[in-house]
């Protein structure tokens, strides 16, 4: 088995036994290590994938990407979120929504720009999660990607996935009551 499935393992044994707030205090907790050298960033990836708190997968996937450009040079933030696009794309975050909302937010126009051809696979679901992660106040480059999500899906039968991008788009109002 490999050290990563067993480190999901062990987190998804403790999931049900911790309330979001033990959770988010180890993370918090384990970001400080991984700053200060003393982790590898990768101990971020169980929290990014094996949690279903919103909040918890979206500020592990940040400090994952996050300190993927601080230990890298030059390019290196081409890529930065090259690893958590795979995480939604491949289906293996339990929150992919959280980790796509996520990744949005950074304003980050590559990752933004790989990001375009994941809008057709997550469910009106995943939506709507990746919506309440950008929350009402978004970048620049998070409003015109997506303006352009909701024209691509236009007027057709996504009803509930339009309602939720008009939302984050018109501000918030309405906070995702379906």
């Amino acid at each position: 088995m490999s050290p990563m499935n067993h480190a999901l393992i062990t987190y998804w044994h403790r999931l049900p036994a911790e309330p979001p707030s033990a959770r988010r205090a180890t993370l918090d907790g384990v970001r400080d290590r991984i700053r200060g050298g003393i982790e590898p960033r990768d101990t971020l990836v169980p929290f990014a994938l094996g949690d279903v708190d919103d909040g918890i997968v979206a500020s592990a996937t940040q400090a994952y990407v996050a300190s993927f450009v601080a230990t890298h040079v030059a390019s290196a933030d081409a890529d930065a979120g090259a690893e958590a696009i795979e995480w939604v794309r491949r289906g293996l975050a339990l929150n992919r929504g959280a980790v796509f909302g996520a990744l949005l937010a950074l304003e980050d126009e590559h990752i933004v720009e790989r990001l375009n051809a994941l809008r057709l696979v997550l469910s009106a679901a995943e939506i709507e999660t990746a919506c309440r992660v950008l929350g009402p106040e978004t970048g620049p480059c998070a409003t015109a990607f997506l303006r352009g999500w909701l024209e691509l899906i236009g007027s057709g039968p996504l009803a509930r996935e339009r309602r939720a991008l008009s939302r984050v788009l018109e501000g918030g109002r309405g906070a995702l009551a379906a």
